[in-house]
């Protein structure tokens, strides 16, 4: 990871800048919800009749699912092409561009093939240094924030505001989730004000901002349509429609239901930091405990590394102690940035489980226990547990990614 604009910017250049090309850009960035509200503002521009690319991180089981068109993972051919493509201009300028750099930069490449209407991008890590803020944007969208990576974005949610805040460009409007909380809100409005002057851009007008109320109780899908709502207004696009395709579109790894398996159903969700599963978890609780009735259930959760581990798992843990799995299934992720966190560490937190915390050494092994005793399934955690979950039950097809299922 290398956090900064000029290795993008000047790789932007070689390839043309394919940034400027498409009628609509839009820029998210967020905490918790942004993969979701880009899925909707994606499948609502394809809606609309446009030709439409979708880049989004990390991929859930592979990596041509972070470059979506027309809701579609790309083909590994055209992602092999663009590959080449950006690996060339890199080493014409003896460039070395991080990962995310990287796949960015592809999915510009991959726009220009497909002569991209809209781009639909998310933010990897923060705003203001992430390498998504080196392109064209039409519209900013900031979702709900929670203090995360602390030591590169700050220790409070005014300083992770203005990390966020800063996609903002000048003269183009930013669509925000009303934080509810003052000082947070004052911190985005300075900081689109003087949208663009963070790193030597130069100053231009400001950016306006258009808060989003957010009413209790909704849940991540509901907060998602509501920003996605306020979006298509100030593109000036028709929400005509909108409720019934945020119903429609499937978000893998986002309350994924998973029917058929083997293993009983599962209801899988990344919710992958402490106030992204403390939001999640009534939402699925209530859906899983719907479908479920009052017979056994299980746990498998696996997460990458926390900076407050405690923290992270309570929600689950209260969960636990409330309504008492059968089993907790405990394992790694793998294919991470980082290891994931051990069973070990896991199995030694406080769960309430009739029969059994059961730590496993691979996903694979888990869900063999997962066959062999069948049993609905909440599957919670990292987005690499997820991945891992989905590919061993052989659920990463196109058809499976892709945004809508009447696309597969």
């Amino acid at each position: 990871m290398a956090l900064g604009l000029d290795t993008t910017r000047r790789l932007l250049l070689a390839l043309g800048r394919p940034d400027l090309r498409p009628e609509t850009v839009i820029h998210v960035a967020g905490s918790n919800g942004k993969g979701t509200v880009c899925a909707l503002l994606a499948a609502t521009a394809q809606a609309k009749g446009h030709t439409t690319l979708l880049f989004t991180s990390p991929h859930v089981a592979r990596i041509e699912e972070r470059i979506r068109v027309n809701g579609r993972p790309v083909s590994a051919a055209v992602f092999d092409e663009a590959v080449l493509r950006v690996k060339a201009c890199a080493e014409g300028l003896a460039l070395e561009p991080t990962f995310f750099e990287t796949t960015m930069l592809v999915a510009w490449a991959v726009s220009e093939a497909v002569n991209a209407q809209v781009v639909v991008q998310e933010t990897g890590l923060g705003g203001r240094l992430d390498a998504t803020r080196a392109t064209k944007a039409d519209l900013a969208v900031v979702t709900s924030i929670s203090v995360e990576h602390a030591a590169l974005l700050g220790s409070t949610r005014a300083d992770v505001m203005v990390e966020k805040a800063a996609i903002a460009r000048p003269g183009q409007p930013m669509v925000l989730r009303d934080p509810e909380d003052a000082e947070v809100l004052a911190a985005a409005r300075r900081t689109a004000e003087h949208a663009g002057t963070y790193d030597l851009d130069g100053e231009g007008p400001a950016s306006k901002v258009i808060v989003v109320p957010i009413p209790d109780g909704v849940d991540v899908r509901e907060e998602a349509t509501h920003l996605a709502h306020a979006a298509c207004e100030t593109l000036g696009w028709s929400t005509d429609g909108l409720a019934d395709r945020a119903a429609k579109v499937r978000w893998p790894a986002r309350a994924q239901w998973v029917e058929a398996s083997g293993c009983g159903p599962m209801l899988i969700d990344a919710a992958h930091n402490p106030s992204g599963l403390a939001r999640a978890l009534p939402g699925l609780w209530s859906s899983f405990q719907a479908r479920i009735g009052a017979g056994g259930w299980r746990v498998l959760f696996g997460t990458s590394p926390q900076t407050d581990l405690d923290a992270m798992v309570l929600p689950l843990l209260e969960r636990c102690r409330l309504s008492h799995p059968d089993d907790v299934l405990l394992v790694a992720p793998e294919g991470g940035r980082m290891d994931g966190v051990p069973p070990e560490t896991l199995a030694d937190l406080a769960w309430s489980s009739l029969n059994g915390v059961l730590p496993f050494d691979s996903v694979k092994e888990a869900l063999e226990h997962m066959r062999a005793e069948p049993r609905p399934t909440l599957v919670l955690g990292s987005l690499y547990l997820a991945g891992n979950v989905l590919a061993e039950l052989g659920r990463d097809t196109d058809d499976d990614l892709s945004l809508l299922a009447s696309q597969g």
